[in-house]
């Protein structure tokens, strides 16, 4: 290779590495590329509807009622009353009677009113009470302990039943928010694992919402097993009264 063809290959080589170097210091002189935002939370488009009828007892007690349904050409109404979780037995009268009152303002024609209490209407078994009004006379049905009916159960726990068997069943107390949560949360998770695989045995149920929840088995299970107990429905005692609506 004589001096000339040399020079000529250096040369290019040279301006080889030069626009390399180029192209590289570009790259990173470049600014970096802006984070491009999240896409925006899309609103679920089953929107909360609007209570049929809302009030208040006291300053600390209001309520609501929805899931209206009417029967009876109208005569008859049943609902959903919403009030807080931690409401005693003297709170849900209270609340029960203003709910009545609201409902036959607002559908005058009714002669019959049904309302389950509940301090959640996605709640599958936090009933509190059932109340039934007709033409004056009311039944009123608990499903919460009084502070007295807690007292009593919680002193068998550990005893022996007629039969010989020790008792063994949850604690009660006024629930205080963490505990509703977490028995709200549990109960919520164990109704949609029942729904999607009816087949499901209890243990599995509840093994599949302690994972969907998060929460360790024995807390899950205490949870459900609180909930059960203290939310019934129907099953520490009644009372009737009367109770005249215009």
């Amino acid at each position: 290779m004589n001096g000339r063809t040399y020079k000529l290959v250096t040369g290019i080589i040279s301006l080889f590495i030069a626009l390399f170097l180029a192209w590289r210091i570009g790259l990173w002189l470049e600014p970096e590329p802006k984070q491009r935002n999240p896409a925006p939370a899309v609103p679920s488009p089953a929107a909360k509807e609007p209570p049929f009828v809302t009030g208040t007892v006291r300053k600390d007690l209001n309520f609501e009622v929805r899931n209206v349904r009417f029967g009876n050409r109208g005569k008859t109404v049943e609902g959903i009353g919403i009030v807080t979780f931690d409401s005693d037995r003297s709170d849900l009268k209270a609340a029960a009677v203003a709910m009545l009152k609201k409902l036959k303002e607002k559908v005058p024609a009714a002669e019959r009113i049904v309302l389950t209490l509940k301090p959640s209407v996605d709640c599958p078994v936090c009933a509190m009470a059932e109340v039934t009004w007709d033409r004056g006379k009311v039944d009123m049905r608990y499903g919460i302990p009084s502070l007295e009916q807690m007292e009593e159960a919680n002193t068998l726990i550990g005893t022996k039943d007629k039969k010989g068997e020790t008792v063994d069943r949850p604690r009660l107390y006024l629930p205080d928010r963490e505990t509703f949560a977490a028995g709200l949360a549990i109960t919520q998770a164990i109704d949609a694992a029942r729904k999607k695989n009816p087949s499901l045995g209890d243990d599995q149920l509840l093994e599949q919402a302690a994972a969907a929840t998060g929460l360790n088995y024995a807390v899950a299970r205490r949870s459900r097993d609180f909930m059960a107990a203290y939310y019934t429905a129907t099953e520490y005692g009644e009372e009737t009264f009367t109770l005249s609506l215009p």
